[in-house]
């Protein structure tokens, strides 16, 4: 059933309708997605949700026979479909064990990764990447399903491998439309999105390592995903959260970075002269600065930022390039700047 579908069903409570509900469901028309009138109902053992029957509306309308009937067969259905949901579950079983084995690099030959996904894909996947979603707290059986439905009824990538440890879903990603990173990129922002409409889930950290074409590498996709979320909750609350690892940037070197800072015991002398001024005159110029290249050097929408006149702002910096000697205007002194401030602030 195509995605635009699904979503719009969900958003007219039809399906929760037939979650909730042990009997068929009339749905009527809708036209905006070329759905015609029909007949649903959950196939369910217990609190699972096996499967689903749709009867499409022929020449005549559904009749309380017709009800009947559909009631019968969702009950009829649940023994079959209990023995293809044991058969799938042995099936995950191994993928799991496989995946993990990907994960830690404990199998590296690229011939032999090839020819157990040619097992389980008729057409085996071109690249993918992992993505790791982290709770901030324990993902319980619930919030799993409610997280794999969304992930197996995307039509923007195809899910090969997935696992649940506590707090954490990791998942292998082929992206399908379109077949980038950009593919992964519209899943996740989708998917965030209907996590908390659909499920009133929040609060989901979210990272994806590089699209590798060989499969060997997934272990490095695995890092460079955790390494984003890492990154990600050092960043302070005015910057944007990263993605994907090669959007990183320099952030993807910080941990090097301030390790050797700490070594050298090092202040960079510029913002420690400025830090003393602004403590004995209860001045601001250390903000000031931080805010300006932030704002890569943009007079106007700096003092916007700092609700200041743009002749203050213009001030603040002329004054601040004569008491550390830096030229402002420079790429290398204004990169040098941001980069050890930013660092601070990871430090913080």
């Amino acid at each position: 059933m195509p995605e635009k579908v699904i979503n719009k069903l969900w958003r007219e409570g039809i399906i929760p309708a037939l979650h909730e509900k042990g009997e068929p469901v009339r749905i009527p028309e809708i036209a905006d997605i070329g759905l015609g009138s029909r007949m649903a109902v959950s196939i369910h053992k217990n609190d699972d949700i096996l499967g689903y029957i749709w009867v499409l509306e022929g020449n005549r309308s559904f009749s309380e026979h017709d009800t009947c009937i559909l009631q019968e067969a969702a009950h009829k259905a649940v023994t079959q479909l209990q023995q293809v949901q044991s058969r799938k579950k042995e099936q995950e079983r191994s993928r799991q064990e496989f995946f993990w084995r990907l994960l830690t690099g404990d199998i590296q030959h690229e011939e032999t990764i090839v020819q157990q996904l040619c097992q389980w894909f008729p057409v085996p996947p071109s690249a993918a990447a992992v993505v790791v979603l982290e709770a901030n707290r324990e993902i319980n059986e619930t919030m799993y399903k409610n997280m794999t439905y969304l992930f197996t009824t995307s039509q923007k990538v195809k899910v090969l491998f997935q696992t649940r440890e506590q707090h954490m879903i990791v998942l292998l990603a082929e992206p399908l439309h379109p077949q980038t990173k950009e593919g992964i990129r519209w899943f996740l922002n989708d998917f965030v999105l209907l996590l908390e409409e659909r499920f009133g889930m929040k609060s989901i950290d979210v990272g994806c390592g590089r699209l590798y074409t060989s499969f060997s590498a997934v272990k490095d996709s695995y890092a460079e995903a955790v390494n984003v979320i890492h990154i990600n909750r050092k960043l302070p609350v005015d910057r944007e959260s990263f993605l994907f690892y090669d959007e990183l940037g320099f952030y993807r070197y910080t941990d090097s970075l301030i390790k050797q800072k700490r070594q050298e015991n090092f202040t960079h002398p510029a913002l420690e002269t400025l830090r003393q001024y602004d403590s004995l005159y209860n001045r601001e110029l250390c903000k000031s600065l931080t805010v300006f290249l932030k704002c890569d050097g943009n007079m106007k929408e700096a003092a916007n930022a700092l609700h200041i006149h743009v002749n203050t702002m213009a001030y603040r910096i002329n004054r601040i390039e004569e008491m550390i000697n830096v030229n402002v205007k420079d790429a290398y002194q204004k990169s040098s700047l941001l980069l050890e401030i930013s660092l601070e602030e990871l430090e913080d």
